[in-house]
């Protein structure tokens, strides 16, 4: 009776957090516009593949040539939010139907519980930290989970389907490089098995990607240029821990859970043995609690497959409970709702979008890219975070500096003071490379500073630094 009524109250709690989260995410779909940063530069690849342009840096929809495109993703996501008028409508679309079904896959493995744990534990994960910040977002992430959790599902049952999870899962690398390091695990767990089986999901994969590659964008140099080169970032320990801690933070009680019973065996144990992976590659310059999307889903479908034991104690739903106000509590990410911590996965504020539609016109250089897409512009740099650690290892030029110095711009948009971007925070200092700063504030002055783009009565608050020409 106990164990049922935590479980009753688990229930509630994450039905009314996961509620929040799908709303904000149906207003995200209908903004039309940025909420996370790299969001623009997804978008901007995504209308530059409707002409296979999106790995051109001299190609444009409109008579600007642009100095800088990221497009630091393989094909597949760019040409499918390329669907429709508006990829930050096409593109959340599927990102969101991307993690509903993995939310989906995650109560059908917990059935063995009855439909009250089922439901719970698939709505608890919809309201976890990194679902509730990258469920919607325009980036290839959530698809490339949905196809990887895919490929574990049908690799789960009683007889495996290995040609339909090779497809998928050469499909999710097709959207996200990093799903090779899960599908390298289930490959290695399946040969163990079934050497024949796995080389056919293999072959299945390898048919996909080049299916794929045939209806988008065939390999060439400058794939490989923006896919592969443009990825290899400095990978850093401290970077690594700090991405631990947030880790542990909101998947403590899965994890405990996982290893307290020792259920990470099978198909889902070697999908956490992956998801570990790509955690561990969270090292790298530019990642953020994205990198355990992976493992939150792993340690998901892990306590799904308990759920029979975890429905007949109140420890479980009562510990996670805990966890799950806790984390939304310090680190949830919508500007509508408070939150104690400051992290980079905070949403934007719409303010923004209106703002420079209506008060920065002509040709503006944004950290935010997104601002401008969302506003009918095209960029000429997409992604600045990108730009500025290239440069920074000598792999970038200086057309950008150059452009910055001849006063190309009318305006430049920034979200920190570029007088002390060295004092700010640590993503600010990466996007932002000292000689970029310095280009600035040598040929532009601020001239505003937005108010009132605060959210809730605690720490974030988000501000635009206008700065025109001198």
């Amino acid at each position: 009776m106990r164990a049922r009524v935590a479980w009753w109250g688990y229930a509630a709690a994450a039905g009314a957090l996961a509620l929040v989260v799908v709303w904000n995410w149906i207003w995200a779909v209908t903004l039309r516009g940025p909420v996370l940063y790299g969001e623009g530069a997804v978008a901007h690849a995504a209308i530059l593949a409707r002409a296979d342009a999106e790995y051109s840096n001299a190609f444009s929809t409109r008579a600007i040539e642009p100095i800088f495109v990221a497009a630091n993703y393989p094909p597949l996501y760019f040409h499918l939010a390329a669907i429709g008028d508006d990829p930050f409508v096409t593109g959340r679309t599927l990102s969101v139907i991307a993690s509903l079904f993995v939310a989906g896959a995650i109560a059908w493995r917990a059935r063995a519980g009855g439909l009250l744990v089922g439901v719970t534990v698939a709505l608890a994960w919809i309201a976890s930290i990194p679902v509730m910040q990258w469920g919607a977002a325009l980036k290839p992430d959530p698809v490339a989970l949905a196809f990887t959790v895919g490929a574990v599902i049908v690799l789960a049952r009683e007889r495996p389907n290995h040609l339909l999870a090779g497809a998928l899962i050469g499909a999710a690398v097709l959207a996200k490089p990093t799903a090779l390091v899960p599908g390298l695990a289930l490959f290695v767990y399946v040969a163990r098995q079934d050497p024949l089986a796995a080389l056919r999901a293999l072959a299945a994969g390898a048919v996909t990607a080049a299916a794929v590659f045939l209806l988008t964008y065939p390999p060439d140099e400058a794939m490989r240029l923006h896919v592969i080169d443009w990825n290899a970032l400095p990978w850093r320990p401290e970077l690594l821990v700090g991405l631990l801690v947030v880790a542990a933070l909101v998947l403590a009680v899965p994890i405990a859970t996982v290893f307290s019973s020792r259920s990470g065996h099978g198909v889902v144990g070697a999908y956490l043995v992956g998801a570990v992976g790509v955690l561990l590659l969270g090292g790298r310059e530019g990642a953020t609690i994205n990198y355990f999307l992976d493992l939150s889903a792993a340690l998901a479908l892990a306590a799904a497959g308990l759920a029979p034991r975890l429905a007949l104690t109140p420890l479980y739903p009562v510990a996670s409970l805990t966890q799950l106000v806790l984390a939304a509590a310090l680190l949830n990410p919508f500007m509508g709702f408070p939150s104690l911590l400051q992290p980079t996965g905070k949403w934007g504020s719409p303010e923004r979008i209106a703002y420079v539609r209506e008060f920065v016109p002509g040709l503006v250089l944004a950290e935010d890219s997104g601002l401008l897409l969302a506003t009918g512009r095209e960029p000429l740099v997409d992604d600045l975070f990108l730009w500025s650690r290239l440069y920074g290892t000598g792999r970038m030029g200086d057309r950008l500096l150059a452009a910055v110095r001849a006063g190309t711009f009318d305006a430049v948009v920034t979200e920190v003071d570029l007088a002390r971007v060295d004092l700010g925070p640590g993503y600010a200092r990466q996007r932002w490379h000292p000689d970029l700063a310095a280009a600035v504030l040598q040929r532009y002055q601020r001239s505003n500073l937005t108010e009132g783009l605060c959210a809730g009565p605690f720490i974030w608050c988000q501000r635009l630094y206008v700065y025109t020409r001198r």
